[in-house]
């Protein structure tokens, strides 16, 4: 990501501001998301059965209600006006590309829960795979909220 030389002010248009305020309230209200995916993957070893097939039902109804939805309006609303802030795309490649992980991973805890209801159940070949999915949604979500913050969020006054 490219950004201006350290110590220049970047002023932004007020429309980028009120969306940088707006996903940096949205980051903070998605904390609960995060700890939700990271405790289900907890679960994953040491509990099977009921108890972690609703957890992961859980994580998926919060990332296709919540989660995702937020990281598609990043993408169609907050970067095209920081793109046009901070001199175009090659300003948030790195944060699209983590996009695109985002959801993969989370298609793949959705494939194995679909997986799972077409059996009843999570079956033991699949813990190992999902609790990796998990901790590595859970992994690059830390990730990319830390350099949003640091290099987006940052940027209003």
């Amino acid at each position: 990501m490219l950004l201006p030389a350290q110590g220049a002010r970047i002023v932004l248009e007020p429309d980028a501001e009120d969306l940088v305020e707006r996903f940096a309230a949205e980051h903070q209200d998605l904390r609960d998301v995060l700890d939700a995916i990271r405790d289900t993957a907890g679960l994953l070893s040491t509990q099977g059965g009921p108890e972690s097939l609703a957890a992961v039902r859980h994580v998926d109804h919060l990332l296709t209600t919540r989660l995702l939805p937020h990281e598609d309006a990043e993408e169609r609303q907050l970067y095209p006006a920081l793109n046009r802030q901070l001199g175009g795309p090659e300003s948030t490649e790195t944060m699209s590309r983590a996009h695109t992980e985002i959801a993969r991973l989370s298609r793949r805890i959705t494939i194995h829960l679909r997986m799972a209801d077409a059996t009843g159940a999570l079956r033991p070949e699949q813990i190992d795979d999902l609790r990796a999915c998990l901790y590595g949604l859970h992994s690059v979500l830390r990730l990319h909220f830390s350099q949003e913050e640091e290099s987006y969020f940052s940027l209003a006054p």
